[in-house]
Formats: C-alpha cells, structure tokens, sequence
C-alpha cells in the first residue's frame, strides 16, 4: 500500500502537542510517515515532541527545526519537500481526526482516476477538556465540488485543509502554500488544488476531523483576539476578487444557490466590520461593489429593502438596531441555562 505523509506543523504547542500524536498513532492506516516541522517554538515544543515520538509512535517520523519564525505556510511547504507519500495529510498540532480517517481516505484515493488532486470529508469544531472532547458547532457537511474554485472560500461548509487529503505531486505543481498569506491560506490553496484537478467528497455522517479551539483564546474578534477582523475579513474579499478576475457575480458559472451563499458571507463580514471598525466596513463595502455593484445585505429583509434607498451603511444600522431586543433577549434566557456554548469568535 502507498505511504501517507502527514505534515504537523508546531509552534510553542508543548501543552497539547502529545495529544494529537496520541491520536494519530490511532488511525488505522497502517503506512505512515509524520514529519515534524517546528516553527521557531521557545517553549520546549521540539523536546516534547522528541520524547512522546521516541517513545512508542508506532510510524516513521522526523523532526525539521526551522530556528526562526516563518508562518504556518513556510512551515507546510518544509514538510511538503521533505515528504515521501503519493498523498499527504496536513495536521495541526493541536487538531484531532476520527480513527479511521486516513484508511476511507486513501481507499477512495487509491481507486480514482488521476486527475483527482484532493478529497475532504465532514469537520466539525472542538474543546480539548481533561482529556475529553467536546464537539460545538454544527456539523460542516461536505458538498460536491462547485463549478467554480471559488467557492472552496465560501460558506461554513467549506472544504477544512486538514478535512482533506491531497496528492503530493499535484501540490507540488502548483507550488505549495502562498507564504505571503498568514490567514486563509489553506482556503486559498483548495481553489488552486480545485483548478489543477478534481476534488472528491468522500461522505460521512460523522466528523473526520475536529478543529481544536482553545478556552483561554478567542481566534477571530477585537484587539485581544489572535486575528483581528478587519484584516481577516478584508483578506477574504480580496481573495474572492482575485479569483473572480474581474468578473461580476452575474457572469460566473454559479448557481443560484451558490451566489445566495456568496453574498450571506459578504454580508456576515460587512456586518462584523460595521460594529467593530466603520473605515474597514467602508473598504470592505467598496471592493464588494466590483462584484456586484448593487451589494446590499441579504438579511434582515429590512435591510435588503433599506439598502437601494438609504445605502448599505444607513440599512445596516437599521438592521443592528432591530438585532439589540433579540439580543437582550438572548442574553437574559442564556442566564437560566446550565451551560453555555463556547465560542472561540468574538464576531458580536
């Protein structure tokens, strides 16, 4: 059977490191490799990662040291060129997958016609509890592939890097990771892998893998987050647009669902930037307008109507306003329920 590599790129992840090599040592693929990258870590990561490897990791492995800190991408393309596998899995270092991700994977791989460039299946977010795993979120079903790469951007349902696994040929001819990119890049590099060949769905039920947040941090929101939004929200349009290559929403090969699902993103970090940074809404407002000069939000219906007569940023004020009873509301009920969901996106 062929060789899977998988590619764990590591950054101070001392803390739960072991944990996600415990969990692959579980899959039931039996030809592995795993390679290692650690990217400039200062908190004994590389040393962690030695011992619980030398231990009892039942697969080839190796640990690549890069010194200094060069980005997630930087760090998969190192992986990438030191792999060995026909397919490679891309494994964050505190992310989980389901036991028998790899085996389904590989034997929808090892049977499809060689234009196939990458498969992905259902992901789901995750807590990491004293060593018990809590699933929130819905469940993010997987889709049959779009007739335009774009749409590997958009949607909650989108294709998740580590979902998947990729041809490591086809990942190579297209030239890695975009290392310029520190957001979205694993996004970006569906649609070029979705360009270069097909993309299959290998179905399931249940998650295959499970993205890992983190109770101390909240990944997308204000100045205490790890992303802020603005950039996060205006590096996603500029994504958009550079694929689009000049094209309006009414000239690209969608369906009609699939642009209804492109302009709820657009109006979803419209409305995050509008409460947090009105510059950034503007912007972000501006460029939509070259995909679809009349851009208005698609929800509430309120602002949709609003929009075309008082302009989007007047419109989406009406639409904060009827959202603050909701929100009391919400608030209110939420403090007579014995838990809460967490959340690691400070999007309110």
């Amino acid at each position: 059977m062929e060789v899977l590599s998988v590619v764990m790129p590591t950054y101070n992840a001392r803390e739960w490191v072991a944990a996600t090599i415990d969990n692959l040592a579980a899959q039931t693929y039996p030809h592995l490799e795993l390679i290692v990258v650690d990217d400039g870590s200062r908190d004994g990561t590389v040393a962690a990662v030695r011992e619980k490897l030398s231990s009892d990791f039942p697969h080839k492995w190796r640990i690549i040291e890069l010194g200094a800190n060069r980005g997630p991408s930087a760090a998969r393309n190192v992986g990438l060129r030191a792999a060995a596998g026909s397919w490679v899995q891309f494994l964050d270092s505190d992310d989980f997958m389901a036991p028998t991700k790899l085996e389904r994977q590989m034997r929808h791989c090892l049977s499809a016609p060689s234009n196939l460039s990458a498969v992905y299946s259902a992901w789901r977010r995750c807590y990491h509890d004293n060593g018990d795993i809590a699933l929130v979120g819905d469940l993010a079903a997987p889709r049959e592939p779009a007739r335009e790469p774009l749409m590997c951007l958009v949607g909650a349902d989108r294709p998740l890097l580590g979902s998947g696994i990729a041809r490591r040929s086809t990942l190579e001819a297209i030239g890695g990771f975009d290392e310029s990119l520190r957001f979205w890049e694993c996004e970006e590099i569906f649609v070029r892998l979705a360009e270069a060949g097909r993309l299959n769905v290998v179905a399931s039920t249940e998650p295959f893998y499970l993205w890992r947040m983190h109770d101390d941090q909240i990944y997308i929101g204000g100045d205490s987050a790890r992303y802020q939004s603005g950039p996060v929200a205006l590096g996603w349009l500029e994504l958009v647009l550079k694929q689009t290559s000049g094209r309006l929403l009414g000239e690209l090969q969608l369906s009609d669902a699939e642009r209804v699902k492109l302009l709820d993103d657009c109006t979803v970090w419209a409305r995050i930037l509008y409460s947090r940074d009105r510059t950034a809404f503007r912007k972000f407002v501006a460029m939509a307008r070259r995909l679809e000069p009349k851009i208005a939000p698609t929800h509430p219906p309120l602002a949709t109507f609003l929009s075309p007569l008082v302009g989007y940023e007047a419109a989406e004020g009406v639409a904060r306003v009827g959202r603050i009873p909701r929100a009391l509301k919400n608030k209110t009920l939420n403090m007579f329920k014995p838990g809460q969901q967490r959340s690691a996106f400070d999007w309110k």
